[in-house]
C-alpha cells in the first residue's frame, strides 16, 4: 500500500472511530478506541500510528519538560514518525535521527561502535532498538560516550516481568526459535526487569519509571498505556 492509500485509510478509519473515550497525546485526535494490534486491544492511534510506548514516552517527557528544556541536542535512534514530528517541532532543540539502515535516520550509525565524539549529544531517545543489538553491552556503554555530563538518555525495551534475569542464548538464531524465546523473530534477547543494573554497568545513573507509577491510572487508560510498561531515564552525573 502507498505511503498516501495509507493516509487516507487512516483518515477514513479514524473518522469512523471518533469518540472521546480515548486520546492520543501525540497528535490530539480522540477516538471511541485505539486500533487493536495483533496481540493487544488499544494499540495504536488510528490517525498518527503511536504505539503505547510512544505515547508513554511523550506524555513522561510531557511531565518532566526540563528534561528537553535543557538537553540542547538530541540523538533518536530508529525514529519512531508520531514522535519525530513532535520532537522536531521544540524550539531551541537540535533534534537528529539515526538509524543502522541509512535510509531511515540522518546518521547511518551501528550502535555499538558509533561514529561520534564523546558527549556528542545532550540527550539521547533508544526506545526498543537494544533487543535487536547482539552486543548490548557495548551498545549501552557507546550510549553513556556519546551522552554528555548532565544528560541523559530514555530507554525502553520489551521486559518480561516473570524473568529476574535477562534471558540470552546465542545457539538461538532461527525466526521460529526467537519468536518463541524472545518474543519476535529479529529479536535476540529477552529482557527482565535486570536491564536496569546493565544500564548502570555501562556507566549511566538508572531512574525506572513505570507508566502507572508515573503518570496514574486515569491517564494511563484514558491514553490507551499498558499501566506496568518501563522506561529508564539513565542520566550522566
Amino acid at each position: 500500500m502507498s505511503r498516501v492509500r495509507a493516509a487516507v485509510r487512516r483518515r477514513v478509519d479514524g473518522a469512523r472511530h471518533r469518540g472521546d473515550a480515548v486520546r492520543c497525546p501525540l497528535c490530539g485526535s480522540r477516538f471511541d478506541a485505539f486500533k487493536p494490534a495483533w496481540n493487544r486491544a488499544q494499540a495504536i492511534c488510528w490517525r498518527c500510528g503511536a504505539h503505547e510506548r510512544h505515547r508513554f514516552t511523550w506524555l513522561f517527557l510531557e511531565q518532566r519538560p526540563e528534561l528537553l528544556r535543557g538537553a540542547g541536542s538530541l540523538l533518536h535512534f530508529a525514529p519512531e514518525n508520531a514522535l519525530e514530528r513532535r520532537l522536531r517541532e521544540i524550539s531551541g532543540l537540535r533534534y537528529v535521527t539515526a538509524d543502522l539502515d541509512p535510509a531511515k535516520g540522518e546518521l547511518a550509525l551501528d550502535l555499538r561502535a558509533l561514529d561520534l565524539p564523546d558527549a556528542a549529544f545532550g540527550a539521547v531517545l533508544c526506545s526498543h532498538v537494544l533487543e535487536h543489538v547482539e552486543d548490548d553491552a557495548q551498545a549501552m556503554r557507546e550510549l553513556r560516550r556519546i551522552t554528555a555530563s548532565g544528560g541523559w538518555a530514555l530507554v525502553m525495551v520489551p521486559i518480561d516481568h516473570g524473568r529476574t534475569t535477562t534471558y540470552e542464548d546465542p545457539a538461538i538464531v532461527t525466526a521460529e526459535q526467537r519468536r518463541a524465546a524472545f518474543w519476535q523473530d529479529d529479536h535476540v534477547r529477552l529482557y527482565a526487569p535486570d536491564v536496569a543494573d546493565r544500564l548502570a554497568a555501562a556507566g549511566f545513573t538508572v531512574e525506572r519509571v513505570q507508566a502507572g507509577e508515573a503518570l496514574g491510572l486515569e491517564t494511563v487508560l484514558r491514553h490507551g498505556l499498558l499501566a506496568g510498561e518501563e522506561l529508564h531515564l539513565c542520566s550522566v552525573v
